[in-house]
């Protein structure tokens, strides 16, 4: 039987939580302790050389991934994939990911500085605010590769933007929107997260100049916020569909679209009232399946893990990252 990490664990007189940290590249634990399990896999074959090898590496780079504690169960995948593929895929650099409050600023500045503390580079998903933009900039001036995910915050000195172009975005759901839109006209409405998330707000943004100057029979209602809730977001459609009977599309800028089409199914408008959002996942593969959902826009998240780590080895600015556009006559297998 081959040995696990029960045998390194006792032939290096550790832990088994202590071989697990070792052999996934985790930080706090004494060098001669990892020296000490890493000999014991090597003496036991548990790892190929090169993975020993990569593991006794002085010069890889640490990195504290920073996302949203949210019901959005696009960012939940992210995360998930996230620690899926930094396993798998060597780049030199132990990627760390966490899930942390990121409405409220003063407690994200506190976890930027303080997993900044320990970290080469830090990248995170987190609200437009003054006390996350000042965070950002100590930790650049104290020579941390800072990045920022999916949106961007302003007037700080972050190094680089890792993720799509927003206002693009918000221009190409508009013109899908518009392209069916009844010809009599009708009604959009936007729902966002909230407007305090950069990526939100240049979303929005897009949407309203394509349609104003190219689109003067469709009537832009407003944008409402569901903090990424599902119940919150299908309360709001709900009564959205009640108060404009003649609402023709929603842009969802933000995620937890279920909510939307729970209320469009409720209500019968399900495939009548366009629905476009952002973030492709098993929950909006599923709406776009069953007609529920126009498209989703978004990005390859394999493709957004690469670019985060090509800033650690060649910092510089980032160009957007290429948008997908999922219809559903091209679901990925």
């Amino acid at each position: 039987m081959r040995p696990g990490i029960r045998e390194i664990a006792a032939m290096a007189g550790v832990s088994e939580a202590t071989v697990d940290r070792v052999l996934h590249g985790r930080p706090n634990v004494r060098p001669a302790t990892a020296e000490r399990v890493l000999a014991a896999a090597a003496e036991c074959r548990y790892l190929a050389d090169r993975d020993l090898d990569r593991l006794r590496r002085p010069d890889r780079m640490r990195l504290a991934v920073i996302l949203p504690s949210t019901a959005n169960p696009y960012i939940r995948t992210l995360n998930a994939e996230l620690r899926t593929w930094s396993q798998a895929r060597d780049r030199g650099a132990r990627v760390h990911s966490f899930l942390l409050d990121s409405m409220n600023p003063e407690m994200m500045a506190r976890s930027l500085r303080r997993l900044g503390r320990n970290s080469d580079a830090v990248a995170f998903f987190g609200i437009d605010h003054p006390d996350i933009a000042l965070a950002a900039d100590e930790l650049a001036d104290k020579g941390k590769l800072v990045l920022t995910l999916i949106s961007d915050i302003t007037g700080s000195r972050r190094h680089a933007f890792i993720g799509i172009d927003n206002l693009a975005a918000g221009r190409t759901a508009a013109y899908l929107l518009a392209a069916t839109a009844p010809a009599s006209g009708g009604k959009l409405a936007v729902i966002a997260a909230t407007r305090q998330y950069r990526s939100h707000i240049e979303r929005e943004l897009g949407f309203q100049e394509l349609i104003q100057r190219d689109h003067p029979r469709l009537e832009f209602t407003g944008t409402i916020e569901g903090q990424d809730d599902p119940m919150t977001n299908m309360n709001m459609t709900l009564a959205l569909l009640q108060r404009f009977p003649d609402l023709c599309g929603i842009y969802n800028v933000g995620g937890s679209s279920e909510g939307i089409g729970m209320a469009l199914r409720r209500t019968g408008r399900a495939g009548k009232v366009r629905l476009i959002g952002h973030g492709y996942g098993s929950d909006t593969r599923n709406l776009l399946a069953e007609g529920v959902m126009t498209a989703v826009l978004t990005q390859r998240n394999m493709t957004l893990f690469e670019a985060m780590l090509d800033q650690l080895h060649n910092p510089k600015t980032a160009e957007p990252l290429p948008m997908q556009i999922i219809f559903p006559t091209n679901l990925p297998g």
